[in-house]
């Protein structure tokens, strides 16, 4: 079969990339190859837009010896407890066995968070918040969990949920 020759634009009259799409019943193994002279913001969407399609929409997690797939969608929140990463979907802890660094690096979807350098929100989970005894902000999550909100993170929460 033919390959197949189309240009991406980023803007009317401004070529981004030129693709070449090549259709081949036979071949063993598919692949995505970018031949760019640098590493610019709009290249870096196009590759996280191809992560996110091979694997971020779904994820992996334990709980009990028993390996679960969850949509992001599905997600309250993660958390670090005792050099440990968990994730809660609904009531129920799973751990996950990547870092907070990792999934925020990784994660296609916008509606996560940090929210504390133990935790990542997913804002469509957030049912509320309020000013704690002690100043801090708690964060009530939709399945009734909550999380604390460290100062450092408040404004670009507050900023992300107006």
């Amino acid at each position: 079969m033919a390959a197949k020759y189309f240009k991406i634009k980023i803007k009317k009259g401004v070529t981004l990339l030129k693709v070449i799409l090549n259709v081949h019943p036979n071949i063993e193994e598919e692949k995505i190859e970018i031949w760019v002279k640098e590493m610019t913001p709009n290249i870096d969407q196009i590759v996280k837009l191809v992560h996110s399609q091979e694997e971020m929409n779904i994820i992996t997690v334990m709980k009990e010896d028993r390996s679960y797939i969850l949509n992001l969608d599905q997600i309250s929140h993660l958390y670090v407890e005792n050099k440990t990463c968990y994730l809660v979907a609904g009531q129920e802890k799973y751990i996950y066995k990547h870092s907070l660094k990792y999934f925020e690096e990784n994660s296609p979807s916008s509606h996560f968070i940090r929210i504390s350098k133990n935790c990542i929100a997913n804002i469509k989970w957030i049912h509320y918040f309020e000013v704690g005894f002690s100043g801090q902000l708690v964060l009530k999550f939709k399945n009734d969990w909550k999380e604390y909100v460290s100062r450092k993170y408040v404004k670009e929460l507050k900023r992300r949920l107006n």
